[in-house]
C-alpha cells in the first residue's frame, strides 16, 4: 500500500506543472508587458516635446515667432511636460492578477481532491495483499500444500473456529489424507455437534481411514446423524451399508428403502441403491426366518448388481466396503 502512495504522490508531481505553471507564467507575462508599454509610451512623449521645443527655439531664431508668442509655446510645452510627469508619477498598486491566485488554490486542491475522491469511489480493499489461488472449484477445497499448512496454523491460534475446520477436514478428505480429516472432524464436531451432515462425513472418513469398515466408531457417529436428522442422505447411505457389513439385512433395507424415497425419481444413482437393496433382501431370505422378516418388509426389486457403491452414490461421500 505504501508503494501506492508513492505512485500517487510522484504522478501528482508530475501533473502539476502542467496545470500550474502555464497559469503562473501567463500572469507573470502580462504585467511585464503592461510595464514596457508604459515605459514606452512615456518615452514618445518626452521625445515629442523635446522636438517640439526645438521647433519653437528654431522658429525664434528664424524670426517666424515673435518674443512673446515663443514665451507663450514655451509655457504651453513646460505645462504638457509637467502632465506628463504626473501621469508617469508613483503607479497605482495593481491588484494581484487571479492567474497566480488561482495556480496556487490548483496547487493545494488539486492533491486533496484527488485523494478524497480516491477514497469515495476507489477501493482501498484492492491495495491489501490479495490471496493466493488455492481453492478449487466447488464448496472449499484447497490443492494447495502451502495453504493447507497455513490454516492449519491460524486453527492453532484460532481453534473456535468451524468454517476453518471444515474446509481442512474437506480438503484433507478430497486429497485421500484421511487419517488427517479424521483429526480435523474430531475438532469440528466439537464446534457443531448438532450438524448431521459433519456427523455423517465424520463416519465416511473415520472409515476409510480404517480399512474402510462402518463398524464401531463409525456406526456410533452415523447414529448420531440420524438421531440429529432421519432424512440425512449420506448417513441413510452409510448406515444401509454398515448394517450390511454387520449382516443386520432388515436395517440395511430399512435405510436405503428410506433413502429411494427421498431421491428424486430422475436421480442417476436410484438403480444402484435399488440393487443394493435387492441384494440385502437375498441376504435376508437366506437367513434362518429370513422371509418371515422379508415378508414383512416392503416389497423391493430383484437384484441384479451388489450395491458396493451405493454410499458414494449419495452425499458424495467415500466408499466403505459392505
Amino acid at each position: 500500500m505504501t508503494l501506492f502512495w508513492i505512485v500517487c504522490a510522484v504522478l501528482l508531481l508530475v501533473a502539476l506543472p502542467f496545470v500550474v505553471l502555464p497559469l503562473w507564467r501567463g500572469a507573470g507575462n502580462d504585467n511585464t508587458d503592461s510595464n514596457d508599454n508604459e515605459v514606452l509610451r512615456d518615452a514618445a512623449n518626452l521625445e515629442i516635446l523635446r522636438d517640439q521645443s526645438a521647433e519653437l527655439e528654431a522658429d525664434l531664431r528664424n524670426g517666424l515667432l515673435t518674443q512673446d508668442a515663443y514665451e507663450q509655446g514655451k509655457r504651453e510645452l513646460q505645462a504638457r511636460l509637467l502632465e506628463e510627469v504626473k501621469s508617469t508619477g508613483p503607479s497605482v498598486k495593481k491588484p494581484r492578477n487571479p492567474a497566480r491566485a488561482l495556480a496556487i488554490v490548483l496547487a493545494v486542491l488539486l492533491p486533496l481532491f484527488s485523494v478524497s475522491l480516491y477514497l469515495v469511489v476507489g477501493n482501498t480493499k484492492a491495495l491489501l495483499p490479495q490471496e493466493e489461488p488455492g481453492l478449487a472449484e466447488g464448496f472449499g477445497v484447497i490443492n494447495s500444500e502451502a495453504k493447507l499448512q497455513e490454516l492449519e496454523k491460524k486453527l492453532q491460534q484460532q481453534p473456535e473456529n468451524p468454517d476453518g475446520w471444515f474446509l481442512l477436514a474437506n480438503s484433507y478428505s478430497k486429497m485421500g489424507r484421511f487419517a488427517d480429516a479424521v483429526r480435523a472432524y474430531e475438532q469440528l464436531v466439537k464446534l457443531v455437534p448438532d450438524a448431521a451432515q459433519v456427523w455423517a462425513s465424520y463416519a465416511d472418513v473415520y472409515a476409510m481411514n480404517n480399512n474402510q469398515s462402518l463398524l464401531g466408531e463409525p456406526t456410533k457417529f452415523l447414529n448420531k446423524a440420524l438421531e440429529l436428522d432421519g432424512d440425512n442422505l449420506l448417513a441413510l447411505a452409510l448406515a444401509g451399508s454398515a448394517a450390511m457389513e454387520r449382516g443386520d439385512y432388515v436395517a440395511a433395507i430399512t435405510h436405503w428403502t428410506k433413502l429411494v424415497d427421498l431421491l428424486p425419481p430422475d436421480n442417476a444413482e436410484l438403480q444402484v441403491i435399488r440393487n443394493g437393496i435387492g441384494q440385502a433382501r437375498e441376504f435376508l431370505a437366506q437367513q434362518p426366518g429370513g422371509k418371515e422378516k422379508l415378508a414383512q418388509l416392503p416389497a423391493g426389486n430383484a437384484p441384479k448388481k451388489a450395491a458396493a457403491g451405493s454410499a458414494q452414490a449419495v452425499g458424495g461421500g467415500n466408499p466403505a466396503k459392505p
